[in-house]
């Protein structure tokens, strides 16, 4: 840890009395208002040139009570509504760190000297260090570690806030004695649009980048292969359509794997039918394709003399190589022992060792069973997305263990999820996948091909 990374200013210091600053505001207001009115009548009387006195003000107030009363509650009213409006986030943690419990306080009570009157008085004995601040769409919140009893509940403090303020954890660090928490409100997270103003976009930044959401970016070499669930209707295809447009853009060579015969084999309109595989026998030559295709770009980088240790096929301008398996577990259903066996020991192999010769797997599935997808090679999925509303265990077979509390999904939110991409998120975090509605995916993957084929005559670009 630099000194650098330890913050000067780590913002508002929450305090008790925080959890009453709205009414402290409002009477705050409501004496400010007062002392204007004051000193409007100070005017009126010094203008008819009267005394300016206890009882002139008394006098006034009496005809005026009315009126007076009115505006008070006006601004007291305006007030109040302004004050629900901005949510004042500093007043949430205050209450929150009340309800929760993560105070010892004790209440001593007092006895007036000349009146019989009881006065009680709240000492807190402790109350936790957490700082608040805004910066640009984000709050940070600072929290110490103070080794109370409380501290394992400050280091998974995000499993209250999210929910709490409806926003996502985007950065969680461990700061010297503190645990820096980055949240974003999830009004700000705005879905890429898919239209027809895209189709005639085709340029590509960066080769190994795909921008998933206007904050999210998958880099496929860094974090290598692919798992998407969810539920029927979840937005799976819409999304899997989307990854397939921006890989094609890429140049990248693509094989499509669609054993339910489905939503993938009208790509065979566009790539032809000797591009799709879509029966037993062909999803298995294509994987067998795969592993030798990534021997041959092995023995090929080792006999270059470009090759160097820890240098992967970018150096040796090799497209990337992608197959994408729909529907890995219903193709598992019609396999006998020794096909299954075979299927498992290629996705195993090429998952494993294919990212630094640019051979990656994407794989769907609607229920990620263990049995299908090891926990080891599960772990080597660098992009994990679940679409819709999956039970905990399906949580677990698509992000493993985690202590995520994962928020439902309406069914109205077609695209909506949780992502996770390895090296830049700790827990899965919710994300909406682009909105492909108002958009011809097939058009638009025909202008690319032909936009490829103008770029580099002999692009050897081939999308099964």
């Amino acid at each position: 840890m630099s000194l650098k990374e330890i913050p000067i200013f780590k913002g508002t210091k929450i305090q008790p009395y925080y959890k009453n600053l709205n009414q402290y505001i409002i009477l705050a207001v409501l004496g400010i208002t007062s002392l204007i009115l004051l000193y409007r009548i100070y005017q009126e009387q010094q203008l008819r040139n009267k005394e300016f006195t206890i009882m002139t003000v008394i006098d006034i107030l009496k005809d005026k009570y009315l009126s007076l009363f009115i505006i008070l509650g006006v601004v007291a009213g305006a007030t109040w509504f302004i004050l629900k409006l901005l949510r004042l986030k500093v007043i949430d943690l205050a209450n929150m760190i009340e309800t929760q419990g993560f105070i010892q306080r004790v209440t001593t009570t007092k006895q007036t000297e000349y009146l019989k009157l009881e006065m009680k008085h709240d000492e807190y004995r402790y109350y936790p260090t957490i700082f608040y601040k805004t910066r640009g769409k984000d709050f940070i919140l600072h929290v110490k570690k103070d080794g109370s009893r409380f501290q394992k509940h400050y280091l998974e403090l995000e499993t209250i806030i999210e929910p709490m303020f409806d926003c996502e954890l985007k950065e969680k660090r461990h700061i010297g004695r503190y645990v820096k928490y980055v949240f974003r409100p999830l009004k700000y997270k705005k879905r890429l649009i898919m239209d027809e103003k895209t189709l005639n976009k085709h340029d590509v930044e960066d080769m190994y980048n795909i921008q998933i959401t206007n904050d999210v970016i998958w880099n496929y070499v860094k974090s290598p292969h692919a798992l998407v669930s969810g539920v029927t209707g979840g937005g799976k295809t819409y999304f899997l359509f989307y990854m397939i447009r921006e890989l094609v853009k890429r140049k990248a060579e693509v094989r499509l794997l669609d054993p339910k015969n489905s939503d993938l084999s009208f790509m065979s309109k566009v790539l032809g039918s000797d591009k799709v595989a879509d029966t037993k026998g062909k999803i298995l030559g294509q994987l067998r394709q795969a592993e030798e295709e990534m021997e041959e770009r092995y023995a090929f980088m080792k006999s270059s003399d470009k090759y160097k240790i820890g240098k992967d096929f970018r150096i040796f301008d090799l497209p990337p190589y992608f197959v994408i398996f729909d529907e890995i577990t219903a193709f598992t259903s019609v396999l006998d022992k020794k096909e299954f066996q075979e299927m498992n020991d290629r996705l195993t192999n090429i998952i494993m060792k294919g990212r630094q010769a640019g051979v990656f797997m994407f794989l769907t599935a609607q229920r990620p069973d263990a049995d299908v997808i090891k926990g080891s090679v599960r772990d080597q999925l660098g992009l994990r997305v679940s679409l819709g509303n999956l039970s905990s265990e399906g949580y677990r077979m698509v992000y493993g263990q985690t202590d995520k509390e994962f928020m439902p999904v309406s069914k109205d939110d077609l695209g909506r999820g949780y992502l996770l991409i390895q090296g830049q998120h700790i827990d899965p975090v919710m994300f909406e996948a682009p909105l492909m509605e108002q958009y011809d995916f097939e058009k638009d993957v025909e202008q690319i091909l032909v936009q490829n084929q103008l770029d580099d005559p002999e692009c050897r670009t081939i999308i099964i």
